[in-house]
């Protein structure tokens, strides 16, 4: 169903059953996790076999390949997962692709998020408060940097919408059948402490880093809630994408 607000087309969130959308919250945020955990052991045990050599096998286990396999192996087999689980909803997932609205305001929402992130770095800068990357992106940089084409596959493309599909799909549609305002609040709050490094003794630039994740993902949620999946999936893509090519264009200076 459509609804006209001031001239705009509402597309509803993506209306799928409730055990799915449990499914989905459930799979992106814990299922991701085991499959990472799983992939770790694999490595680990393949590594001792392979380098016999504590130094040598300290060396294969801490390299950015390894790190870069562990991440886009675990979003690809998540992923997958996804596209089987969407069967029989595909009408449902496509609704909100179509015409170009949800688009331009994927556009203006990747703009608003640009702007935002400008404006929060200006200010700290005259407040003379010092900032860098924090320990997710800083992981991520050393990936593109080494890694660049798939860097773009894995973060740009896929990591986003199996992101959406945990995030918006999952845990806002989710919380959205008891209240709009409990789905905005706890899925900005758990998208922004999933990229949260609490193992860190930097934890001051750790809590700076925050506002850019939680207005990222109140952006997205206020995407998808007004015009659908296929504007929060890609205003998501168009930021990670920036975000990777920035890095990538940065190595050539």
């Amino acid at each position: 169903m459509q609804n006209i607000r001031n001239g705009l087309r509402l597309t509803p969130t993506t209306d799928i059953k409730l055990w799915k959308q449990l499914v989905f919250f459930l799979l992106g945020f814990i299922g991701l996790t085991v499959t990472s955990l799983l992939l770790e052991v694999a490595v680990v045990l393949y590594g001792k076999s392979a380098y016999p050599n504590p130094y040598d096998y300290s060396i294969f286990i801490s390299s950015t390949g390894v790190n870069m396999f562990m991440n886009g192996a675990a979003y690809l087999i998540v992923f997958v997962v996804f596209i089987c689980l969407i069967q029989g909803d595909v009408e449902e997932f496509l609704k909100s692709f179509k015409g170009w609205k949800p688009y331009v305001a994927a556009a203006i929402g990747f703009s608003a998020i640009l702007v935002f992130n400008i404006t929060y770095n200006s200010i700290l800068n005259i407040l003379n408060v010092s900032i860098s990357d924090n320990a997710n992106e800083s992981s991520l940089n050393t990936m593109v940097t080494d890694f660049p084409f798939t860097s773009i596959v894995i973060f740009a493309l896929v990591g986003p919408v199996v992101e959406e599909l945990t995030y918006r799909v999952g845990l806002f549609s989710l919380l959205k059948r008891v209240h709009i305002s409990l789905a905005y609040i706890v899925t900005i709050i758990v998208f922004t402490l999933i990229h949260f490094d609490f193992t860190t003794s930097n934890l001051t630039n750790e809590l700076l880093n925050i506002p850019f994740y939680a207005f990222a993902a109140g952006t997205f949620c206020f995407l998808y809630h007004r015009y659908g999946l296929a504007s929060s999936a890609a205003a998501h893509i168009t930021n990670n994408l920036f975000s990777v090519l920035a890095t990538i264009i940065s190595n050539f200076k």
